[in-house]
């Protein structure tokens, strides 16, 4: 079983990935996806932490959101690591992508992201989908039908609160169980946006509310508990927010010890010292915790 957290490339996604490389926690069979949405330097930094540390990494060679895939001279390029064999060259399926680029070069692998049913159609009859190493697909049982060879499950499980409702109407709730269901619906792998969700926004939005995000595995179910500021009158006071939120994890983690995860802790501090980092920073940890808590489990589930 693989997994592949998929992130698009913001600056804290990457400072969350450069870190958990510089840990090295990540076991072979959790591979990170990045999708460049902007020329930063954040961006090479994190190929070559990856790259550094020997832990394979996929990087979207033609990115579909934001106008990075329009910038022909990059000024922090990840390409000069496209050689090494624990970087994984990845394309999404659009009209524009050529056969040869989903041709791996001797002992590298590519992956391909297939979105849409009628691309994945017109590509299965041009015999395009065996060449990539990895097909990423919606998990939807006509493309089940369609193809026939090893394929990951690709599905977004965030939720975005809309209009009146706020993440305080669920606290506590079902991410994911992808990996118990895939070999029953015949995939080898899975892949998902994590709690950021596929939903990209180039200058992001403002919200009433600061909401921390914890994942946590209750046996094969990967549950998401959401610790929520009590203000979510107006879009002022983040400062203020942030600890009232904090306040509720640092009072809920002590009775969680499976969850207590070094970046979990480290968010709980903030609480003791009444600091507040910065809404990116909190972001930064969360993701982190994600994947610590994915690491263990597949560590423990599907030792490679």
């Amino acid at each position: 079983m693989i997994y592949f957290p998929y992130f698009r490339g913001r600056q804290y996604d990457l400072l969350a990935l450069k870190n958990i490389a510089q840990q090295h926690i990540l076991p072979p069979n959790i591979i990170p996806i990045i999708e460049p949405v902007r020329d930063i330097r954040a961006l090479p930094q994190t190929v070559a932490a990856f790259v550094e540390h020997d832990q394979p990494l996929v990087v979207i060679a033609n990115p579909t959101v934001s106008d990075y895939a329009l910038t022909k001279q990059k000024l922090h390029d990840w390409r000069p690591y496209a050689d090494n064999p624990q970087l994984i060259v990845g394309h999404i399926l659009t009209p524009t992508v050529i056969p040869a680029s989903l041709q791996p070069a001797a002992n590298h692998r590519t992956l391909l992201v297939g979105r849409q049913y009628d691309e994945l159609v017109a590509a299965q009859h041009a015999g395009w989908l065996n060449d990539p190493s990895y097909l990423l697909v919606p998990p939807e049982a006509r493309i089940r039908q369609l193809i026939t060879r090893p394929t990951v499950s690709l599905f977004d499980h965030a939720w975005l609160p809309e209009h009146e409702r706020s993440y305080a109407d669920i606290t506590d709730g079902f991410f994911s169980d992808d990996w118990v269901l895939a070999t029953l619906d015949g995939y080898h792998g899975v892949s998902d946006y994590t709690i950021g969700g596929a939903h990209y926004s180039e200058h992001g939005y403002p919200a009433r509310a600061v909401t921390l995000h914890l994942t946590y595995f209750h046996g094969d179910q990967l549950r998401i508990h959401r610790f929520v500021s009590d203000d979510r009158e107006d879009f002022r006071h983040p400062k203020e927010k942030f600890f009232q939120a904090v306040a509720k994890l640092a009072a809920w983690l002590p009775d969680h010890p499976d969850v207590q995860t070094p970046a979990a802790l480290a968010l709980a501090d903030y609480h003791t010292s009444q600091h507040f980092p910065g809404l990116g920073v909190v972001k930064r940890l969360s993701l982190e915790h994600h994947l610590q808590t994915m690491a263990a489990y597949f560590k423990l589930h599907y030792p490679e």
